[in-house]
């Protein structure tokens, strides 16, 4: 049975993705820190045939990180994990305080050290660990300077273990969407057309693709974008 592991997965892209690899044989735990919509995801879950296990956890805090994932592993391997979290800081650089900036560092970047540390440390060669990253991790926006910092260090952070964890056969992938119809834009000032947005379930599907891959394929770095014309 394959064991999935995704994180942020009560909402947005980790719950399209919580469904789209929702199958027989395959084990997911979903974690988020909303309990309710975790047990909401996960009912869609086993209605397609996969098992389910509904882990509360802040990705933030290292003890929840490691209990989480012993739960997910079982006892024994992870095969894939995704690493999803939400969330932006959008505000100029005048404004931001170091408390805010610091905490969103912790949500967007150390969290994936976290998860990155446990759950390799469970992986067989063959394991994948994917991070949601955004195009943020290479181009800046105005307004944007704690998202794009946290997204850019996530990307050269997971490129950097990838490097390290190639010889064991471990397979490291960041996913770079385009602006992507979510709850994120709920909260963030502006006029922004959501109707030519990607959906989260583009997002998914992709990311279902390469976990079906053979394990001896590796998909490192992936822009997902639009074909419509500036947001």
């Amino acid at each position: 049975m394959r064991s999935i592991l995704i994180t942020g997965a009560s909402r947005g892209i980790g719950a399209a993705t919580a469904l789209a690899l929702a199958q027989p044989n395959t084990r997911l735990t979903l974690a988020a820190r909303n309990r309710t919509a975790l047990e909401a995801v996960a009912t869609q879950v086993i209605a397609a045939g996969a098992e389910c296990v509904v882990a509360p956890c802040d990705v933030t805090d290292p003890a929840q990180v490691a209990e989480t994932v012993a739960l997910a592993a079982g006892g024994g391997h992870l095969d894939v994990v995704v690493h999803s979290v939400g969330g932006a800081l959008v505000a100029p650089l005048a404004t931001i305080s170091l408390a805010d900036w610091e905490e969103h560092l912790r949500i967007q970047l150390t969290s994936l050290f976290l998860v990155a540390q446990a759950a390799t440390a469970r992986m067989d060669r063959g394991g994948l660990l994917i991070n949601i990253a955004s195009v943020a991790a290479r181009q800046a926006f105005p307004g944007w300077s704690a998202y794009v910092a946290a997204k850019h260090g996530a990307l050269g952070f997971a490129a950097a273990i990838r490097e390290e964890l190639r010889p064991r056969g471990i397979r490291v992938c960041s996913i770079l969407p385009a602006a992507t119809d979510t709850a994120i834009w709920d909260a963030i000032p502006g006029e922004w057309s959501r109707t030519n947005m990607l959906q989260p379930d583009d997002v998914a599907a992709t990311i279902a693709a390469i976990v079906a891959l053979p394990p001896y394929v590796t998909v490192e770095d992936l822009t997902i974008g639009h074909v419509v014309g500036r947001l």
